[in-house]
């Protein structure tokens, strides 16, 4: 009981640090954006804003849910204790569903990226599809797949009581938490029904399949484009490109590769064993834990590539804690040559 009570004193510091991170890097970023972007990035800019805002949202349902992330045999849930956040529990499990929906914005907001920065490296014209007349439909885009994302949880994983039953013991051991005053998404791939007989639940493995197709989807979009935007920048001195051009091409290039390897690192491939590893029934407990506290940490760390790898974000900042004199080398524009042509 003391280690699960440290726990969620542990998960609660992380979550409350994380949410204030996120809030200050974000918005940080989004000042440098709107204040030191060149007119050459276009309207990757507002991408940029935009999926800063994305994650400011992310990180503050994060600390409102405070959500508990668990395996159990063949099931993985998310619990909720509706009770102790004093609000009503319809309220919680929108919260929840909309945290879940976070998660295909996130994936989908990098396939976006990546088509940009296809489209920008081309140069056949057709970035002038990020326009800013295109722009909704792109924003649209990632609340798609976190629209689809939510009505796969909604539709697949809401609790049966035979998926109450199953967990109940394991909720209440883990987390101390009564099934009467949760909140929970999940699933059971086999549950034990009524005469104690374990049997197959086509839903939830209806449900993980939606969850991997959206996930799929994505994944083919970033493959794609970031297989021929590698192509591209490794060619652009040969294609008559200046060293300025070809020097901001690899800042952004390297920023999104980033931008990309963080999620797939602390989320994409955690949760598709979590995702998976039930289905055989493998005790992947630990691994749930941790996974608890990267969902809150990721926010915070998101935005950070951009910053680092971007020489108009980072060296404003380094200059805060430098005298001016001995500021470094810097990337700034040599001409006004766009981006986008």
């Amino acid at each position: 009981m003391k280690a699960n009570i440290d726990f969620e004193m542990l998960k609660l510091v992380i979550q409350v640090v994380s949410v204030f991170l996120s809030i200050a890097i974000n918005t940080i970023l989004i000042c440098l954006i709107i204040t030191k972007s060149p007119k050459i990035m276009g309207t990757y800019r507002h991408l940029m804003i935009y999926f800063c805002c994305c994650s400011i949202f992310f990180s503050i349902v994060d600390v409102i849910v405070q959500p508990n992330i668990q395996t159990y045999q063949s099931s993985f849930f998310m619990v909720i204790d509706a009770k102790s956040r004093s609000m009503e529990h319809w309220v919680v499990g929108v919260l929840m569903h909309l945290l879940c929906a976070c998660f295909g914005v996130a994936i989908y907001g990098i396939a976006i990226h990546f088509v940009y920065r296809y489209f920008a490296l081309e140069r056949q014209g057709r970035v002038k599809y990020f326009n800013k007349k295109y722009l909704v439909f792109w924003f649209t885009i990632p609340l798609l797949g976190g629209a689809a994302w939510y009505a796969v949880t909604e539709l697949c994983f809401t609790p049966d009581q035979l998926g109450i039953e199953y967990i109940r013991k394991t909720v209440k051991e883990s987390f101390n938490i009564e099934m009467e005053n949760a909140e929970y998404a999940g699933c059971v791939f086999y549950p034990i029904d009524t005469n104690g007989k374990q049997f197959i639940n086509w839903r939830s493995f209806m449900g993980y399949t939606g969850y991997l197709s959206i996930m799929a989807v994505a994944f083919l979009i970033i493959s794609f484009a970031g297989c021929k935007s590698c192509y591209l920048v490794s060619n652009l001195l040969d294609q008559g490109e200046s060293e300025f051009s070809k020097n901001l091409q690899m800042q952004l290039y390297k920023a999104l590769v980033a931008q990309t390897v963080i999620p797939v690192v602390l989320l994409f491939i955690p949760f598709g064993f979590l995702f998976t590893l039930p289905i055989f029934e493998i005790n992947c407990q630990f691994l749930a834990t941790i996974i608890t506290l990267i969902f809150a940490i990721y926010p915070a760390v998101d935005p950070l590539p951009i910053l680092y790898f971007v020489d108009y974000y980072r060296i404003p900042i380094l200059e805060v804690f430098k005298k001016p004199h001995c500021s470094g080398s810097q990337v700034y524009p040599a001409s006004n040559n766009s981006v986008e042509n």
